[in-house]
C-alpha cells in the first residue's frame, strides 16, 4: 500500500477496529487522535502511520527502552546519536528523541515519513530530529520499502503493511 495517499479507511472504523486489539488505552485516547491528524497534515494514508507507530511502541505499551514521557510515536533517535557513549548510543533510552507532547510526536514520525518518501517539508519548523539525514531521495513509494531502511529488518516494511491491512478489515 502506498505511504503517500488519501486514508485507506475511515478514522472511525480504524479507532472501532483498534478497540478489539489489545492495545494501551493511551494508544487510542491521546496518540491516534494525534497520529491521524499528523499524517492528513502530510498527505500520508493515517492508517499507515498509526499501524507503524502500533509496532514501534508495542500498542502503546512502550515495552522497550522509549518510554512514554517521550512521546515519541515512532522511536526516533536523537540526531547524533552516541553524542555519549554509554548513554545515547545504540538502543538505550537516551539515544531518543524527547517531544513535549503526542502531537509534536506525532508530527516528527510523519516528517520523518516525508523524509523517507522525499517529500520535501517546507515553510514550517522541522520537529524531526533527523530530517536532513534521512532525506536523501530515497523515494519510498509503499510501506513495504521501509524493509531494511527504517529498520534493519528486511521484513520490516511488510509488518507495517500487515498490521495496516488489519486496521482496514
Amino acid at each position: 500500500m502506498e505511504i503517500m495517499r488519501a486514508p485507506s479507511a475511515d478514522k472511525g472504523s480504524v479507532l472501532a477496529k483498534l478497540g478489539t486489539l489489545t492495545v494501551a488505552p493511551r494508544f487510542t485516547q491521546e496518540m491516534f487522535p494525534a497520529l491521524w491528524d499528523a499524517a492528513l497534515r502530510y498527505g500520508i494514508d493515517p492508517v499507515g502511520l498509526v499501524a507503524q507507530s502500533y509496532k514501534e511502541t508495542g500498542k502503546g505499551n512502550f515495552g522497550g527502552q522509549v518510554k512514554p514521557q517521550f512521546y515519541n510515536t515512532a522511536g526516533i533517535k536523537i540526531r547524533h546519536v552516541n553524542l555519549f557513549p554509554g548513554i545515547t548510543d545504540n538502543d538505550r533510552p537516551l539515544a531518543h528523541q524527547m517531544f513535549p507532547n503526542w502531537e509534536v510526536g506525532a508530527v516528527a514520525h510523519a516528517q520523518h515519513i516525508c523524509a523517507y518518501a522525499s517529500k520535501p517539508i517546507t515553510g514550517e519548523l522541522i520537529v524531526d530530529p533527523r530530517y536532513t539525514l534521512v532525506a536523501k531521495n530515497l523515494n519510498l513509494k509503499h510501506w513495504t520499502d521501509l524493509g531494511g531502511r527504517w529498520a534493519p529488518s528486511p521484513t520490516y516494511g511488510t509488518e507495517i503493511e500487515n498490521i495496516l491491512t488489519t486496521l482496514i478489515s
